[in-house]
């Protein structure tokens, strides 16, 4: 029994030795850095809204009829002038006709009573017919002239209920909802289909009165969805409420953003970061720099070859670099961009550029007297080669000694 125990024991010890003597052959992971920078952010405030194509429409019928057939299937995108929905205009089209017959009569009564009234002319200047039948002749032809005229505008009116039979899209974008079905009735007004256009997106968020005033139209807007929390549409304020609401006391501000690519649709709801008027300046890193553990935020320095994670608080952002506080980092101090998915604490790491690790930039690095980051030279520092050359001696002569 105890001999059992004494080679399970010695297996285990083999096994950890070897695992620990696998763990420090791990070659070192290839990573990217970027220096902390200082730079001048805005306060911010980041509200809830919700998305609205620029324009969402209730299209109307425009004649009285019987909806014939139904053009387009919801949910579809359009172009402007594509039918929507038809309606039967079959009398209609025989008032056309109608129309358009009468109209043409008119119009050879008229032709007829203009040389009525060009001979007439010639006569009376003869001085071969009396005032009164010149007057007659005028006036008939006046009143040819514009009855031929009204003609004209009905036919033309009733013509233009024949084109709008068929109900057409007024834009670009995409149905919605049909509101009729075939066989129903529709009048002069009555909404037959809904549209929306997505080529531009506004957002209308509710601004806590303790911030009016502090905004401007103009301004630059971050747009955060569900699924590019990451990568935050720009939009711009192009309208601030000047009166609040009185329910709630707050302001309503319209953001807009292009949406050409239609990456958004109506209805979704959204965060939209407003920048402040106030400014501050702080140290600043990429946000591919920011990993996120929990309610934890952290970066990676590297500090003699290694990852070494370094906790930070993170405030504004301008959707590329983001604001952040510690007392680890100085500006210039180098952190991991590209790569730290792939690291943890301690790991062995290197530079892309294939620099020595936890040279400048790395916590503890020197800075400059006025607290800008010195530039690095472009070969390692001979002192940090020396350094290095020392360690490596140390360490051979302690191995020596053992």
């Amino acid at each position: 029994m105890n001999r059992t125990r004494v080679v399970l024991t010695a297996l285990l010890l083999v096994s950890i030795i070897y695992s620990f003597a696998e763990a420090q052959q791990i070659p070192p992971t290839l990573v990217v850095t970027e220096p902390v920078k200082k730079m001048e952010f805005h306060d911010q405030i980041t509200l809830v809204g919700r998305t609205e194509g620029i324009s969402h429409s209730r299209v109307v019928a425009l004649v009285n009829g019987k909806v014939l057939r139904i053009d387009a299937e919801e949910g579809q995108p359009i172009r402007k002038g594509d039918a929507l929905l038809s309606i039967d205009c079959s009398k209609i089209e025989l008032n056309f006709r109608a129309k358009k017959a009468e109209a043409a009569e008119a119009a050879a009564k008229s032709e007829l009573a203009r040389k009525n009234l060009d001979r007439a002319e010639k006569l009376f200047s003869e001085e071969t017919i009396s005032q009164s039948k010149i007057d007659s002749e005028r006036a008939t032809e006046i009143a040819d002239r514009e009855n031929r005229n009204r003609l004209d505008a009905e036919r033309d009116a009733i013509n233009i209920d024949v084109f709008n039979c068929v109900v057409s899209s007024p834009y670009d974008g995409y149905t919605v909802k049909k509101l009729v079905d075939i066989g129903e009735w529709v009048s002069p007004g009555t909404p037959v289909y809904e549209v929306v256009n997505l080529s531009e997106i506004r957002v209308t968020v509710d601004l806590p009165e303790r911030y009016f005033g502090r905004l401007k139209i103009g301004s630059e807007v971050l747009i955060h969805t569900s699924k590019n929390e990451s990568n935050p549409l720009n939009g711009v304020i192009i309208g601030i409420a000047p009166s609040a609401s009185e329910k709630t006391h707050t302001f309503p501000v319209i953001v807009s953003f292009d949406n050409e690519n239609e990456e958004l649709g109506s209805g979704m709801l959204v965060k939209a970061t407003l920048f402040l008027n106030e400014s501050f300046i702080s140290l600043a890193v990429s946000k591919d720099a920011i990993i996120r553990q929990g309610s934890q935020t952290l970066v990676y320095s590297i500090s003699e070859g290694k990852a070494n994670p370094v906790y930070v608080q993170v405030g504004s952002t301008n959707g590329e670099m983001i604001a952040i506080q510690s007392e680890k980092l100085l500006e210039g101090t180098l952190v991991v961009t590209r790569g730290n998915e792939r690291i943890f604490p301690g790991s062995p790491v290197r530079t892309a550029e294939g620099g020595p690790p936890g040279g400048p930039g790395a916590i503890g690095a020197p800075m400059g007297i006025d607290g800008h980051r010195k530039e690095a030279p472009d070969q390692p520092g001979a002192d940090s080669t020396d350094r290095n050359k020392d360690d490596k001696k140390d360490g051979k002569s302690e191995k020596g000694d053992k």
